[in-house]
């Protein structure tokens, strides 16, 4: 399988599980075969204020490739730089943007699914270079461009 340009040689992959994904937990994974694993989310805004708590969530195994760290946030400045800070901190070869948590918690706060909400962070980001999404007006409207989000997500290179 592969994501762009990352070739995926097993078809076991870890999804991301907060709470659960941490580096110890994917070194087992990946010595049972795992080909890609993802971190547990990671908080744009923590990552933003250089909270202490987040930066070892970022940390990959040696040898952990192909491998991505997701984030989580609502935001899209904030969600941009995150992604900068991501990408330095952790060496990961794909940055993932949680748009599917549907936890009250975290979309309470407009991120996960909340993202491709019509009022979410997908809307606001057509001001930001990090990513572009429509919204829906019904339910299922929704739901559906929730996947078209995922496959549309773009963050900017530089």
């Amino acid at each position: 399988m592969k994501i762009g340009k990352i070739t995926i040689n097993s078809k076991l992959a870890l999804a991301p599980m907060a709470g659960v994904t941490d580096l110890g937990f994917r070194t087992v994974c990946r010595e049972l075969g795992a080909g890609y694993t993802v971190t547990e989310m990671v908080s744009a805004k923590a990552l933003c204020y250089q909270d202490k708590k987040s930066l070892p969530l970022l940390e990959l195994g040696g040898g952990e490739h192909p491998a991505a760290v997701q984030l989580f946030g609502s935001d899209p400045y904030c969600m941009e730089q995150a992604a900068g800070i991501a990408a330095e901190k952790s060496g990961a070869d794909i940055l993932d943007i949680n748009m599917g948590c549907p936890v009250p918690k975290v979309t309470g706060t407009g991120a996960g699914s909340a993202w491709c909400e019509p009022t979410g962070g997908g809307q606001r980001s057509t001001e930001s270079p990090t990513a572009k999404c429509g919204g829906g007006k019904t339910r299922n409207e929704r739901k559906s461009l929730r996947i078209r989000c995922l496959s549309s997500m773009r963050l900017r290179s530089s």
